[in-house]
């Protein structure tokens, strides 16, 4: 027997605090699937396929299925700032918008 406290991964002692509940074993794993704890319970899923440029696969507790959901990518753009006290700074930011001159001090800047 194993134990699990608010749904953590089950082991087989507990650290002696209140909290902690019996759950089963593992169930056996069938060639090509995985045994995984998610949440209260044991789950015989197939791996998680390959993720592809834009999208990620997510685990669906509901329908017990991987679900290939769109993963937005943003491109960085760099922009070179020219600073009194520096000869050149190279910012990555995601957005020129999010950049705000006023912001940086030279605390700010390693």
């Amino acid at each position: 027997m194993l134990y699990s406290k608010i749904g953590s991964i089950p082991k087989p002692e507990t650290d002696g605090t209140e909290g902690w509940i019996e759950v089963p074993d593992a169930p056996e794993c069938p060639e090509g699937k995985e045994v995984v704890w998610w949440g209260s319970e044991w789950v015989i899923r197939d791996p998680k396929p390959q993720d592809r440029a834009g999208y990620q696969w997510n685990w669906n507790h509901g329908d017990k299925a991987w679900v290939e959901c769109a993963y937005p990518v943003t491109a960085l753009e760099t922009i070179t700032l020219t600073i009194d006290t520096f000869s050149a700074l190279t910012v990555n930011t995601f957005s020129a918008d999010s950049l705000h001159a006023d912001s940086l001090s030279a605390d700010s800047i390693t």
